[in-house]
């Protein structure tokens, strides 16, 4: 999706008020990865390693997953790039359809629990003006990391509000056959956010809601949830969603499209392209192999 000159205009409003306000770095980038704006309070060491071409790869790839992952959990949680700096990333939605990515960071943390985007690091630290640059970059605790990426996405959503339809559009994440109820959940905010999943199949249940249910920040609770489920929250609601659906084409007599309905499903289309990627079926092949008689 292209922007128009006044989406550019209002996305470059947000980051100038943004570095303005925290002092954090602030780039857009598009779908994939390409740089649209100017470089917002860019640190020095962050300006050096992006003019090294190979660097400057790695950098674009790290700005691409993280938009692709903040995109995908309807969220923005922080990880580390490939030079092990923290940033984060907040979508950018208009019309149903994904304008780009803010990709704002370039911060250092004590914080270990942060991961890295990329699955390995570039070693750098031979590099003598890297190191000094390096040093002068500020430091946050993961607090107020995850109270910028709040403020970021509140700045977002005031000038393009988010609209859960996009939800159907986002890419689809490979799933595990079923979820081991055996793994112990020791967060009791976790195991309330369970239950209110459980009991919201139905509904349009999204990270924000279920944030909001449980009285944390949601790019916190994605980050959480995935330590204790080892799902993202996203891959938790559609894999619940998909085990409903087995039951109720095997031991229902509903309509495909009233099943879609049931599980919180606006277009029956959508539906049952997730379900094909799940299960290698379709909704109505399943139910014509599986189907148990009413009276069985």
């Amino acid at each position: 999706m292209i922007c128009s000159k006044e989406d550019t205009k209002l996305i470059n409003e947000v980051m100038r008020d943004f570095t303005n306000i925290t002092k954090i770095a602030a780039i857009f980038v598009n779908n994939r990865g390409k740089v649209l704006s100017q470089e917002y309070n860019f640190s020095p060491f962050c300006k050096v390693v992006r003019r090294n071409p190979i660097y400057a790869k790695r950098c674009n790839q790290c700005d691409l997953y993280g938009g692709l992952d903040a995109t995908k959990e309807l969220s923005s949680c922080p990880y580390r790039c490939h030079m092990g700096l923290i940033d984060f990333s907040v979508p950018v939605m208009k019309d149903g359809g994904i304008l780009g990515f803010i990709m704002a960071g370039q911060t250092k943390t004590e914080d270990t629990t942060i991961k890295p985007i990329l699955p390995t690091q570039t070693d750098w630290h031979e590099d003598t003006k890297l190191r000094a640059l390096y040093q002068a970059l500020p430091t946050l605790t993961a607090e107020q990391i995850y109270s910028a990426t709040k403020v970021l996405r509140i700045l977002v959503e005031h000038y393009f509000p988010f609209n859960d339809l996009v939800a159907e559009e986002l890419p689809y994440e490979q799933l595990p056959d079923f979820i081991e109820s055996e793994q112990p959940i020791n967060r009791p905010e976790i195991r309330k956010a369970i239950l209110y999943i459980e009991k919201n199949l139905s509904k349009r249940v999204s990270l924000r809601r279920i944030a909001d249910h449980i009285h944390l920040s949601e790019s916190y609770f994605s980050k959480i949830f995935k330590d204790d489920t080892g799902l993202s929250v996203m891959q938790y609601i559609t894999l619940l969603r998909m085990q409903e659906a087995k039951k109720l084409l095997v031991y229902s007599q509903l309509t495909v499209n009233q099943i879609s309905k049931t599980l919180g499903y606006n277009r029956t289309s959508y539906f049952c392209k997730i379900f094909k990627m799940a299960t290698t079926e379709t909704p109505h092949s399943y139910r014509k192999k599986y189907a148990k008689p009413i009276d069985a």
